[in-house]
């Protein structure tokens, strides 16, 4: 059967992790139907976000061409960044429509547009949350839930005891990101992602993606995992990726759609002043930081994206 895969291409991406499981079960194209968006995604200046806006407003009319080009018997979005829900109305007429939204549709500042919206008009709903799939369900078509996982190409499952130093940290800057991590001055700390030139103290580098993601990761003793609002009392995509790695994580509280637990495969965290005594007790105690990366490895080591992408896929085919 045909699968039209729509969403960001690139190296990183979510829709790069689970195009390699579907494509077991599947013959997928892909399309980028932001593809101008995407190549400016992490350019923070105001002319790229007058650009990306500009060119989002292209990415509905692209996919409802892929659509009536390439004839699938189902569409799986990635997101949609983009797309407003009458393109998504007008796919439906070919075919399924299937979003899977890896944030929060109800927080507005995740997406260019109506992301709401999308969701409902498609035929399926898929969310890393349960307790956002309860709240969706009131309004969508149908709603499941797939939590992430973690792309083993990228983060391979490594052996917590390999020779490991210091803290690393990727993710895009917050203020509450950066209060945070200025806890940890004095350390052996390394912040990698968007935007971190407004706090030039931190010493804060370029964005990774894939392959040199996972290599900080591996290399980290400690991984810090930070959830933005819109995440809290969850996980995200960084949960798994710094399980595999081996390190261990100092995290936001989070229960939903997650295994680990304070003190079994992670610890929580509360407060700067927390996460300091934490990230200075792990660094120290090298046995106890290898013990709780293990565990972590023990409760999650089989959530891949390529599990992940055979869950959707038995989820479309009840589409198709």
């Amino acid at each position: 059967m045909k699968l039209l895969l729509a969403g960001e291409d690139r190296e990183g991406a979510l829709l790069r992790s689970l195009e390699v499981g579907l494509r077991h079960e599947w013959q997928v194209t892909v399309v980028d139907p932001a593809g101008s968006v995407t190549r400016i995604i992490d350019d923070p200046s105001l002319v790229a976000k007058v650009r990306r806006r500009r060119r989002a407003d292209e990415a509905s009319a692209c996919l409802v061409e892929a659509v009536e080009q390439n004839d699938p018997n189902v569409v799986l979005v990635i997101k949609g960044r983009g797309i407003d829900a009458a393109a998504v109305e007008q796919a439906r007429r070919t075919c399924p429509v299937a979003i899977y939204y890896p944030d929060n549709p109800l927080w507005k500042m995740t997406d260019a547009g109506d992301a709401l919206a999308r969701l409902e008009a498609a035929d399926l709903a898929i969310i890393w949350s349960q307790r956002l799939q309860t709240i969706l369900s009131r309004s969508c078509r149908r709603v499941e839930m797939v939590p992430f996982g973690f792309d083993h190409r990228w983060f391979p499952v490594t052996d917590p005891a390999v020779p490991r130093s210091g803290i690393a940290f990727a993710g895009t800057w917050s203020l509450r990101r950066e209060r945070l991590l200025g806890a940890l001055v004095g350390l052996d700390l390394t912040i990698v992602g968007s935007g971190w030139e407004r706090a030039p103290d931190l010493g804060g580098g370029a964005p990774r993606h894939g392959e040199g993601a996972g290599r900080l990761l591996r290399d980290a003793a400690i991984g810090v995992n930070m959830l933005h609002p819109h995440n809290a009392g969850a996980h995200n995509m960084r949960t798994r990726e710094i399980m595999a790695s081996g390190c261990a994580q100092l995290t936001d509280p989070g229960t939903d759609g997650t295994p680990l637990r304070d003190g079994a495969g992670c610890r929580w965290f509360r407060s700067p002043a927390h996460l300091r005594e934490l990230a200075e007790h792990y660094l120290a105690q090298r046995e106890e930081a290898i013990a709780l990366a293990a565990a972590a490895q023990g409760l999650a080591d089989g959530d891949t994206y390529v599990q992940r992408a055979t869950e959707i896929s038995a989820a479309l085919k009840k589409l198709a």
